[in-house]
């Protein structure tokens, strides 16, 4: 059942993950829920706000960049060692911290190892620079660590998702044939779609405890 929805104007759903995930917590009155989404909620800073609040993020991160793009080795296909502050490529050997800048006010480091690049066998499935693949990593990145450990511990987890959302939306664009809104404006859109998901529940509930059941749990 749909226990908190919203609409936005907001073009992209990153940054909408805690936004999201905070009011359904309320609502439920827990201490702690674990919040699933598409790759499309992936911004670090919102994963981390998410860790910060209590919740549990399961994320998948996007696969995207140059070398995804060139087919090389992907970032994920190197190791990062927490001890020694290395990244142990698909060679075995380990890049080390070499400078920093900045990515939206969070430090980023770089990682390489010029001089095993430039004899290295694997280099032409790794990097087209001339003599070093560089990898890069923010100052919190150990927040996507954990999501990345989580998803491998319980990788069901997102399939689960798919099961359980996007049911809602294939029954409100098919039974309830809105493909479209009917009203125009934020605010009547989102009282538009509030009353959507009532109905959605409604019939939701009756399909779960029957119509005598949801009228027994009403009176209560």
């Amino acid at each position: 059942m749909i226990v908190e929805q919203e609409v936005t104007n907001q073009v992209v759903d990153m940054g909408l993950l805690t936004e999201t995930a905070e009011p359904a917590r309320a609502i439920l009155d827990v201490e702690h829920i674990d919040v699933v989404a598409d790759r499309g909620y992936f911004k670090i800073e919102d994963i981390e706000a998410c860790e910060k609040a209590g919740m549990t993020p399961y994320v998948p991160q996007p696969q995207r960049g140059s070398s995804v793009k060139n087919g090389l080795f992907r970032k994920d296909e190197f190791h990062y060692d927490a001890a020694r502050d290395v990244y142990v490529c698909p060679a075995g050997e380990a890049l080390s911290r070499n400078h920093e800048s900045t990515l939206r006010d969070l430090k980023r480091f770089h990682y390489t190892n010029p001089a095993a690049c430039s004899a290295c066998p694997l280099r032409v499935r790794c990097t087209t620079t001339a003599n070093r693949r560089q990898v890069t990593r923010l100052e919190n990145e150990a927040v996507l660590d954990r999501v990345a450990a989580r998803l491998k511990a319980r990788p069901w987890v997102l399939d689960r998702r798919r099961e359980v959302v996007e049911h809602p939306f294939g029954s409100i664009k098919q039974w309830m044939y809105q493909g479209a809104f009917l009203t125009k404006g934020l605010e009547k859109v989102r009282a538009e779609f509030s009353l959507t998901a009532l109905a959605y529940n409604l019939r939701r509930a009756i399909n779960i405890v029957g119509v005598e059941g949801l009228m027994a749990a009403v009176r209560a």
